[in-house]
């Protein structure tokens, strides 16, 4: 009962979102006939191809047009390539989903590692080398790290391809350039979540019972320490979905970034709304996903989610 309560509270949500997306694209500069009919094309002719996208109808017989192209794929047609809107977005975005997933995996292990490392030896010499680390990582942009990353293992060693997805070995790269961000963040906030509950007393009573240290952390201590650090990553996430368009066109990958992209350049305004939805779309539904994992992870959230109304049935 939760979950279909919080997919009926989307519902405004994503309708406010499409309400933005189909006016602030129809305002953007530039005419999509025109560019399609060519700099050679008569008036008559860049008339013809108006009417036929239907530019020519009022803005609530577009958006009614565009909100019917959500249940009915056929109508929702690129201007640029004459193709389904769903098409375009289904051939792109397993290769968006293979980057932002995975950086997003590999910087949930390698900051959950190190962070649970650097509260376990807290003040040595891998905490140093971890807050510099992860301070880097956040602070660098993402073009720039992709670039230098680029230059040192596609130019200099040769070790991996610098753009393109033809094989496995073109997303390494953007894989690490994107996990850089997370990973500072969760390496971070794992370890300073780690220190506030290591000296509660539920520690020290799984202590008393001849449990390892180890054990301890990993066990009991870390469960709780997640519990942020999920919806850190729900938000993560999406702000790689979003960013997807930088990654992209960094490394020659054929994603929904490069997309956008194209679209803009083209004016091709069905592909931009479309897009703009389906990312709000599954950024509603990752939110979602983490509620639940960090209800899982501490019950109390669950509690107060009762208390509040949506958990009851």
């Amino acid at each position: 009962m939760y979950v279909l309560r919080r997919f009926l509270v989307a519902i405004p949500t994503l309708l406010a979102v499409s309400v933005l997306a189909f006016w602030f694209v129809d305002m953007i500069p530039g005419d999509p006939a025109a560019k399609l009919a060519g700099n050679m094309a008569t008036n008559e002719e860049v008339a013809a191809i108006r009417s036929h996208l239907g530019l020519d109808q009022s803005p609530v017989a577009r958006y009614a047009l565009f909100l019917k192209g959500i249940v009915d794929p056929e109508i929702a047609v690129s201007y640029r390539t004459s193709r389904p809107v769903v098409q375009e977005i289904g051939e792109r975005l397993p290769k968006t989903l293979i980057v932002a997933v995975g950086g997003l995996l590999l910087g949930i292990l390698f900051g959950v590692v190190t962070g649970v490392i650097c509260a376990l030896r807290q003040g040595g010499w891998f905490d140093a080398i971890v807050t510099i680390v992860t301070l880097a990582g956040i602070s660098m942009p993402i073009y720039w790290l992709g670039l230098l990353c680029i230059w040192l293992f596609a130019v200099e060693l040769r070790w991996l391809p610098a753009a393109g997805a033809a094989t496995p070995w073109h997303f390494v790269l953007p894989v690490i350039v994107v996990a850089t961000r997370p990973a500072a963040l969760f390496s971070r906030l794992v370890t300073a979540n780690l220190l506030e509950v290591m000296g509660k007393d539920y520690l020290d009573t799984a202590r008393s019972k001849g449990l390892s240290e180890t054990r301890v952390i990993v066990r009991h201590a870390l469960r709780n320490s997640l519990v942020a650090a999920v919806s850190v990553a729900g938000v993560q996430f999406g702000g790689m979905l979003g960013g997807s368009v930088v990654t992209e066109t960094v490394f020659g990958i054929p994603g929904l970034g490069r997309l956008l992209v194209e679209a803009v350049g083209s004016s091709d305004y069905p592909v931009i709304q479309y897009c703009v939805l389906m990312f709000a779309a599954v950024f509603i539904v990752i939110n979602l996903a983490t509620d639940l994992i960090g209800q899982w992870l501490d019950p109390r959230t669950r509690e107060k989610s009762a208390a509040t109304g949506y958990g009851r049935i």
